[in-house]
């Protein structure tokens, strides 16, 4: 049996739905009729701006497949699905003759891009994808990266236009033009053989004047700019088009990304304050911008972008990335493949992705970030099944702790000592080579305070404030550890608290101007007696008999009256512009941030994680650039953060094992979980 379509077309009467062949990478394209194209609302040479009512969406379907050495024409669609709420609100339009209800969102959308723009062969996941069908779907997602990269444009849906004065879109047109009205002609020619965006050759003064600044911020804080898997949808399209409302043409997303990378720079300069929504726009197009430039990337580089985007099902957090992936990452035989399951727990989905990540770069660098992606504090009652290893995904937001070594340079602690891997182990424990060195006696209170872009930071209030908790930390760390000598102690204290390096990223360890500059820096804004008998005393690592008892024991009876800092008038200090203060302060509040100050049995002084507790150990996992802290349990340990020691960030530790003829001796396995 046969029905007629809407245009004389024969379909047959089977399901709407038929199976797709993953094998070949086939996929559905939605085909606009002919009597519904935009043609028909042309009237004088204009469209006309009432668009077709929804019982005019009529579609046929195509099918094509992505591993055809030329694929046929279609333009990807790329739209916020919006809340609950828009998800339930149906909306019905017509595919080979049957009636289909689907999203309003995605019917918004295709309204839109299909006949208002005459877009007219199209893929839109929420009707191109059997939703209904978990397998397709775990299929279809899987090659969703070729999708994108294949298709001849992607059409980005903002919405309807929320602003209340110049359209959204067209404001960020007119902002680019006076900013520079060359970029959008040198824009039309992408790449140009570069890896760079085009420079903005930018007036200041010119901004001031622009007045369609809430116009802006409004486009920014779509929620588009949060989902995740926009990441890859654009990061991989030959070109995208960006569309909102009633704007008569598409703006490049490319312009809509330079401004945005543009302002993020300058966020706490703007005019009309923009919100943190908007701010977060900023910053997740500039991200985006610089996925198109540079395609191909591990893993663990992408979990730490996609942390600042959201998803509606947290499987995404992590599928909605693969395409970005290097190909031989996810071919079928590669060990370090990630295969999209949805009927898999999120906890499985999230442990894989951080054991893969680890495995492609045979580097331990992404569990810097497992402390950071976790909550603050978890809800009573609340079940923590999660390894403490794997990174939580899950979790909403941006970093409240900047991990050791987060910039430009990398610590050394493993001594090039590569990682060391139990094979075919339990997806959710971490079993990994090491040495243990040190045990945690004593923690300090943890070091808090707003941070410059925080949304209630005070800037100047919060400098005193950071001050004050450096000063007490300080003073808790010199009554533990009295034998130092005061000036040598200090330079030990802002070293650790900087965690090495200064707010910019730069090395302290690499040569002695700068680190000379951080301790000069805190020494002049603190009032410290400089007469001291007490020697400096050695490394706390340089002989197995020292400890923080018998350090305690040799102190001078000068000691006692050198082991506070006093802090002066920061005000009056700073107000005079001291730039070694300033310095020295941002470097430790950078730092420092939401971490503890730690000392050793060994009588080390170290920067830990929030969470570090008396009885924790200092360990050096082979594959790992910095030092971490492990808690031991029953028959397995939990992972706590990683943590900065002075004399062990280089290989020093490492070196003298090997030295003494120790190493194979202290090698032991850590089942982390």
């Amino acid at each position: 049996m046969s029905t007629n379509g809407a245009n004389g077309h024969i379909y047959a009467e089977d399901e709407l739905y038929r199976k797709l062949a993953p094998d070949r990478k086939e996929i559905r394209i939605l085909c606009l009729e002919q009597d519904n194209r935009l043609d028909r609302f042309v009237q004088n040479g204009t469209v006309a701006e009432t668009p077709p009512t929804p019982s005019e969406l009529i579609f046929r379907w195509e099918y094509i497949s992505l591993s055809d050495r030329i694929v046929p024409h279609y333009d990807a669609i790329s739209y916020s699905w919006g809340g609950d709420e828009a998800k339930a609100i149906g909306r019905t339009i017509v595919v080979n003759g049957r009636s289909l209800t689907i999203p309003k969102n995605a019917h918004e959308a295709l309204s839109a891009v299909c006949l208002r723009h005459g877009h007219y062969r199209v893929w839109i996941d929420a009707v191109c994808i059997d939703q209904e069908d978990k397998h397709e779907r775990n299929n279809q997602v899987s090659y969703m990266g070729d999708v994108f990269s294949k298709a001849t444009r992607v059409c980005i849906w903002f919405g309807e236009d929320n602003s209340v004065a110049e359209p959204a879109l067209g404001s960020v047109r007119t902002l680019l033009e006076t900013m520079d009205p060359t970029l959008p002609d040198r824009l039309k020619t992408p790449h140009s053989g570069s890896n760079k965006s085009p420079p903005l050759s930018t007036d200041p003064r010119k901004l001031s004047t622009y007045s369609g600044w809430p116009s802006v911020y409004s486009l920014y804080a779509n929620r588009w700019f949060t989902r995740a898997w926009v990441i890859q949808e654009v990061a991989l399209a030959k070109q995208a088009l960006c569309y909102q409302g009633n704007y008569p043409s598409a703006v490049d997303f490319d312009e809509v990304a330079l401004v945005a990378t543009y302002l993020y720079e300058r966020r706490h300069l703007l005019p009309k304050n923009p919100k943190k929504s908007a701010q977060t726009g900023f910053e997740n197009a500039a991200t985006i911008l610089t996925l198109r430039r540079h395609r191909s990337q591990k893993l663990a580089s992408l979990l730490r972008v996609v942390y600042t985007f959201n998803c509606e099902d947290p499987h995404d957090m992590v599928y909605s990335i693969l395409g970005l992936r290097h190909r031989s990452a996810q071919k079928p035989d590669s060990i370090h493949r990630v295969i999209p399951i949805y009927e898999e727990p999120v906890v499985e989905v999230y442990a894989k992705a951080t054991k893969a990540a680890i495995s492609e770069t045979r580097s331990l660098g992404i569990l810097k970030h497992a402390h950071s992606l976790r909550p603050f504090h978890r809800k009573r009652g609340e079940p923590d099944d999660f390894p403490s290893w794997a990174l939580r995904m899950d979790l909403r937001g941006h970093y409240h702790i900047n991990p050791i070594s987060y910039r430009s340079f990398r610590f050394n602690a493993n001594e090039f000592l590569s990682l060391v891997l139990w094979p075919n182990d339990s997806s959710r424990v971490l079993r990994v080579q090491g040495v243990l060195v040190d045990t945690i006696i004593d923690v300090s209170d943890c070091m808090r305070w707003k941070q410059a872009g925080d949304s209630s930071s005070s800037g100047w209030n919060d400098t005193l404030t950071a001050a004050a908790v450096l000063h007490e930390t300080y003073s808790w760390a010199r009554e533990a550890l009295p034998a130092w000598t005061a000036k040598d102690f200090a330079r030990k204290f802002s070293m650790t608290c900087a965690a090495g390096q200064d707010a910019t990223g730069r090395s302290l360890h690499d040569g002695k101007e700068h680190a000379s500059r951080l301790f000069h820096g805190f020494w002049s804004t603190a009032n410290v007696p400089t007469s001291s008998d007490a020697p400096p005393q050695d490394d706390g690592y340089a002989s197995e008999t020292g400890s923080v008892h018998s350090m305690k024991s040799q102190a001078s009876r000068a000691s006692s009256t050198t082991r506070s800092i006093d802090v002066k008038d920061f005000d009056t200090d700073l107000a005079a512009d001291n730039p070694d203060a300033t310095y020295a302060l941002s470097a430790m509040m950078k730092g420092g941030h939401h971490r503890t100050v730690y000392i050793t049995e060994r009588g080390a002084l170290g920067l830990g994680t929030d969470n570090v507790q008396v009885g924790d150990v200092v360990v050096i996992l082979f594959g790992g650039t910095v030092p971490f802290v492990l808690r031991p349990q029953a028959h397995y340990w939990h992972f706590v953060g990683d943590c900065y020691v002075e004399e062990i960030m280089h290989g020093e530790y490492i070196r003298t094992l090997n030295k003494q003829n120790r190493l194979e001796q202290a090698k032991q396995w850590f089942k982390i979980r």
